[in-house]
């Protein structure tokens, strides 16, 4: 499923058409006469049918962890995966649904009113072939895993999370509604730290390379958390600030002027106290001195990895790779969108 307001226009769009839940399994040809075989996974849905009222989702028995919300809450077997997902149709969970691993249990079937759930008959992948002329390869990235390093406390301290799960308990379409909480005890935090290059700019510890979103991506959120919460003590740990766009300068210095403290120095122990806050010790590099702070939640900025897909259509296509993983660009100046092959474009490019 794909979200954003763009997308939605793009499927109300007659010369469009949107294929989700659907792999690439295979791409032949050349530029302007590619075939490309994609493997369309079945959702045990009817889709001309279904209307995505959610019926099935409130009778469904079975809790699932919510990928969507970086599994900070549950979701049921029967689901859309959110609220403005292009298309809006319910996705049985194969994995999940009692009845089609047991044979058992159908309610989701019997309380929709459209006859849309489609458990009864053997559906099966469909193999679809397209011809196109060209290919814009838009593949995404993941994210570092912090578990990783092993020194910052997340998997452990639950009141360390990860930059994604910040995002998502800030929204108001979250699992707390926009309310930011501690996991802990569920209660506002006084005071809350952020890490930087968490993945980024170590060889030793993730990537040898800068990101490029991070700074940015906290520099929002200390926004966002003072328009929320103005008496909210914030701390920032960096190597240093890249703001490089338009206007990314103006934006640090109002979160500045905001009060939100940046300690230039990323911390080398984090200890968790009695009370599950965290003593963050750090070494300030202006000053050179050594200095803790208890704050009550830490968020880590995640450096981007390579998407797992990128070595599958690496293969299909015959393209080049940076050494950090990405895709080669034909020119970093001059083709900076183009591959090295003719007829594929890229989207996500060496950052």
């Amino acid at each position: 499923c794909i979200e954003s307001p763009k997308f939605i226009e793009c499927d109300r769009h007659p010369n469009i058409e949107i294929l989700t839940y659907t792999e690439i399994e295979s791409i032949k040809g050349e530029a302007g006469d590619f075939i490309v075989t994609l493997n369309k996974k079945p959702r045990y849905i009817i889709e001309d049918k279904c209307r995505g009222c959610g019926i099935c989702n409130q009778h469904c028995p079975v809790l699932v962890p919510d990928e969507y919300n970086v599994n900070l809450s549950y979701s049921k077997a029967a689901h859309i995966y959110f609220e403005q997902a292009v298309p809006l149709i319910t996705y049985i969970d194969p994995d999940h649904c009692l009845f089609l691993l047991e044979k058992n249990f159908n309610i989701c079937a019997e309380v929709c009113e459209e006859k849309a759930i489609d458990l009864y008959q053997d559906q099966e992948p469909e193999k679809i072939e397209i011809e196109v002329g060209a290919i814009i390869l838009a593949i995404g990235y993941n994210v570092f895993d912090p578990r990783l390093r092993g020194d910052y406390g997340y998997g452990k301290n639950k009141n360390v999370i990860t930059s994604l799960e910040f995002e998502r308990l800030i929204n108001a379409g979250g699992p707390t509604k926009g309310k930011l909480i501690r996991p802990t005890d569920r209660r506002r935090p006084k005071s809350v730290g952020f890490i930087q290059c968490v993945g980024s700019r170590s060889a030793r510890k993730g990537s040898s390379y800068c990101s490029n979103t991070c700074c940015m991506n906290t520099i929002k959120s200390t926004l966002v958390l003072k328009e929320h919460y103005p008496d909210i003590d914030i701390k920032v740990f960096y190597i240093d600030i890249r703001a490089f766009g338009k206007g990314f300068e103006d934006l640090f210095m109002r979160s500045r002027r905001l009060g939100v403290h940046y300690l230039r120095g990323l911390p080398g122990n984090v200890e968790e106290l009695p009370d599950h806050r965290m003593r963050v010790a750090v070494e300030n590099t202006v000053t050179g001195r050594l200095e803790f702070f208890d704050l009550d939640m830490l968020v880590l900025a995640l450096g981007m990895k390579p998407s797992k897909s990128t070595r599958g259509l690496q293969e299909m296509l015959g393209l080049q790779l940076t050494p950090d993983g990405f895709y080669l660009e034909a020119h970093p100046k001059l083709q900076p969108v183009d591959a090295a092959a003719r007829g594929i474009f890229l989207s996500l490019i060496h950052i």
